[in-house]
């Protein structure tokens, strides 16, 4: 069974443990929270599973990596209200 939620609540997460996981980490973080088989949707419409989180938000400019390595959320971080209709 297919588990879909925003990717928003992937920034939620790393927003309460900034800097604390590595990148690997914070993919089983995501999947000790969301389950393995978690696929995440983003306000544009894509969907991807938790392995390519963290590419997302990279690539968006939602996270950044500090220079121990950590997941840390990007200085400029913006968030859309996309994911308060977001359907599951």
């Amino acid at each position: 069974m297919n588990n879909s939620i925003h990717i928003h609540e992937v920034i939620f997460l790393i927003e309460k443990n900034n800097e604390q996981w590595t990148p690997s980490e914070l993919i089983e973080a995501i999947g000790t929270t969301w389950g393995e088989d978690v696929h995440f949707g983003s306000c544009s419409g894509n969907a991807f599973p938790k392995e390519n989180a963290l590419d997302f938000l990279v690539n968006r400019q939602k996270v950044v990596l500090s220079k121990e390595g950590k997941v840390a959320l990007h200085p400029s971080i913006q968030i859309c209200e996309g994911h308060k209709g977001f359907n599951k």
